[in-house]
């Protein structure tokens, strides 16, 4: 099926699809204080979003393969919204995007999101469905898919939430938005 395909394809390389993002968002560059300070909220709450799921799913979300989880989380942010990591990616994204004042690019972000993470979650649902069974069917018709609602999930999982996990998993994601903050504040500050 093509569809399954091209889902584990962008499942796949989803680390480094930022990549020509970046390189375009380094060439048009231009942060002002006001950007800069209005793009520190998305990365606040993008990221925090990311600690927090990640401190319930642990590492795994960080598998290239489908399978890796132990089991199925709904609690924490999973008990509002299926897919709290991906929404956490495009809050980081929208907030880096701000960062560098290239408001234009941000409509652009979106779409290569949709393309990229709605084949992507089509197939993680497939394969929670075959693995989790009516578990997950239910926990599907209850949670939304990438809107959050405002009232949890009535079954919770039993994990818990662990900041040892949290920081371990997000290290490189960490890592990943001082070094692009940095690159664009350098490229300012040499075409200044």
């Amino acid at each position: 099926m093509l569809a399954q395909k091209i889902g584990n394809f962008f499942f796949k390389i989803r680390s480094f699809t930022p990549i020509p993002y970046i390189i375009v968002l380094l060439y048009f560059a231009n942060p002002t204080w006001i950007s800069i300070s209005i793009s520190i909220l998305f990365i606040t709450i993008g990221e925090s979003l990311r600690i927090w799921s990640v401190g319930y799913a642990g590492g795994m979300t960080r598998a290239t393969a489908l399978g890796a989880a132990r089991d199925l989380v709904t609690t924490g942010p999973y008990s509002y919204v299926r897919n709290p990591l991906y929404l956490g990616n495009l809050l980081l994204s929208i907030g880096v995007t701000l960062f560098t004042n290239v408001h234009w690019l941000i409509p652009i972000l979106i779409v290569g999101y949709i393309i990229q993470y709605l084949p992507i979650i089509t197939v993680e649902e497939v394969y929670l469905l075959e693995s989790c069974g009516t578990v997950y069917q239910t926990y599907q018709e209850q949670v939304p898919r990438f809107l959050p609602h405002f009232h949890p999930y009535p079954n919770p999982s039993y994990h818990d939430f662990s900041w040892s996990r949290a920081i371990k998993s997000e290290k490189r994601t960490l890592t990943a938005i001082i070094f692009v903050i940095g690159l664009i504040l350098i490229r300012t500050a040499y075409n200044a």
